[in-house]
């Protein structure tokens, strides 16, 4: 078995995880099993996965060892259970004694998501989160309520987790400790990765042939360094690797973990042929590289034709996430001087505010839009699952990066005729966009080249409808079936090794 391994796959899937999920069906269309592992726990994931089409084919270390049926009690007999006790005053879906509350249901889609419960002195002990009206963990509380330990539940209602904590800088609960009942008896873990090492190992011992890759190596390579088993192991990389996207530039942190695992790793896989290249070239890498692109195009998408007609005049757009990288302040402003000669431009920009920094580059690009005024035609969109429709309506799409692993972005925007304009950087663009042929290539960080290939585009829209109908037709070596026929030869030669 092959496992793909990830911190998590929630509501606003990344581009990593989606890249992932492709991957995860190419196996499936090979028939080379394999499996997506997720190493953080969320209450949802299971509706999550349903709802990507990989419920089946995902394994999350609490939710394996936890085991929650599939049988759920109906949320009438369950709500009347948690308020049976005698001593409760029932008001709605809250209980008290002596005018105090006591309990607390909230329910989220008609069943039960968690229940309070108060002390007689109005201190809230203990809160229990449900699945699918099953119980599958309390947290309990000081008289302050800080976080003391957290309990995980399997389907007999029986405690196999716990997590414990004590008070840190600031009051903010540290964790401390970690205790599993497996195998009949109690393992103690310092720290989440301890907890994670012992359950791949465990997947490990379980299963001879499997193969782990590391999707997330800030979370993936350090359980790699732990591990003791012998096991085939992959980092693939998303990103350039190193800080200022040159070959020869410093790498990053979690990169040099990457390179001194040494012989613990088989090799590495990123999405481009130039990076490959640069890193056999770094003395530090010892082990193979591979180009494997990290996503595709479904061959059917190829072969349609959308007219240049339906596309709207002026329409730029961005999918990016609001990160520094991204660099979108450097778009906003070239729109913004743009618009006082073309007032038809409208910029769009499609992706999630990232929480990182405490979302201060949101912030920062929202105030630099309202006080140009230029609410009227730069469009923050947020997270859209299906970008289809955009990218089939859209003029150009835009990349202003400073680095990229390979810009799954710029992929579908040519796979849908969307012509792209992107700063030439490390890495990418420059394999995925035909110059003067599909879009423009500018120099990184050159706004004012920028500047002037959009103008000229919109002003020539013969020149957007030769790229457009040029996109796709460049496209076929990131068809599904291209890309399949590169894992199928990737997976021959890692078990011919």
């Amino acid at each position: 078995m092959h496992y793909f391994i990830t911190s998590r796959i929630d509501k606003l899937t990344s581009a990593i995880e989606l890249a992932e999920i492709k991957r995860l069906k190419i196996f499936k269309s090979l028939h080379i099993p394999a499996k997506i592992v997720t190493l953080v726990y969320s209450r949802y994931q299971q509706q999550i996965w349903y709802e990507l089409g990989i419920e089946h084919d995902v394994i999350n270390p609490i939710a394996y060892f936890q085991k929650l049926s599939d049988h759920k009690i109906a949320t009438a007999k369950l709500r009347k259970e948690l308020l049976s006790d005698n001593q409760l005053t029932i008001q709605g879906n809250r209980g008290f004694i002596n005018d105090r509350l006591r309990i607390e249901i909230n329910l989220y889609d008609n069943e039960i998501d968690y229940v309070t419960y108060w002390d007689r002195w109005g201190f809230a002990d203990r809160r229990d989160f449900y699945v699918n009206n099953q119980l599958s963990f309390s947290e309990y509380f000081d008289d302050k309520g800080k976080l003391i330990t957290r309990t995980y539940f399997d389907c007999q209602g029986t405690a196999f987790l716990t997590y414990h904590y004590r008070g840190g800088p600031g009051n903010v609960p540290v964790l401390t400790l970690i205790q599993l009942r497996h195998s009949n008896k109690w393992i103690q873990f310092d720290q989440e990765i301890n907890f994670w090492t012992y359950f791949l190992t465990l997947i490990v011992k379980q299963d001879p042939a499997a193969i782990l890759y590391s999707d997330r190596e800030d979370y993936v390579v350090p359980i790699f360094k732990m591990m003791n088993v012998p096991v085939k192991k992959f980092v693939i990389l998303h990103s350039a690797f190193t800080q200022n996207a040159q070959a020869d530039g410093e790498p990053f942190p979690y990169i040099k973990e990457i390179f001194e695992l040494g012989n613990q790793l088989n090799g590495i896989i990123v999405s481009t042929n130039q990076e490959a290249v640069d890193l056999k070239n770094r003395p530090e890498v010892k082990v193979p590289c591979y180009a494997i692109p990290v996503s595709y195009l479904p061959d059917l998408l190829l072969e349609k034709r959308v007219p240049f007609k339906n596309r709207i005049p002026g329409q730029l757009i961005a999918v990016a996430r609001l990160t520094p990288v991204k660099q979108l302040d450097q778009l906003i402003n070239v729109v913004i001087s743009l618009h006082q000669t073309l007032p038809f431009i409208d910029l769009k920009i499609y992706g999630y505010d990232d929480d990182w920094q405490n979302y201060e580059t949101s912030t920062a690009l929202h105030h630099l839009v309202k006080a140009a005024n230029a609410d009227s035609y730069i469009h923050f969109c947020g997270y859209l699952k299906d970008l289809t429709d955009i990218y089939q309506s859209a003029d150009i799409e835009v990349v202003t990066s400073a680095y990229e692993g390979f810009s799954m972005a710029i992929l579908e925007a040519l796979g849908h005729g969307c012509p792209v304009v992107s700063y030439d950087i490390n890495y990418g663009p420059n394999e995925l966009i035909k110059n003067n042929e599909t879009g423009n290539l500018v120099p990184a960080g050159d706004t004012w080249t920028l500047q002037r290939t959009l103008s000229k585009l919109l002003t020539h829209r013969e020149i957007l409808k030769k790229y457009s109908l040029n996109a796709s037709k460049t496209m076929l070596a990131y068809s599904q079936n291209s890309v399949a026929k590169n894992w199928s030869a990737f997976v021959r030669q890692i078990n011919a090794d």
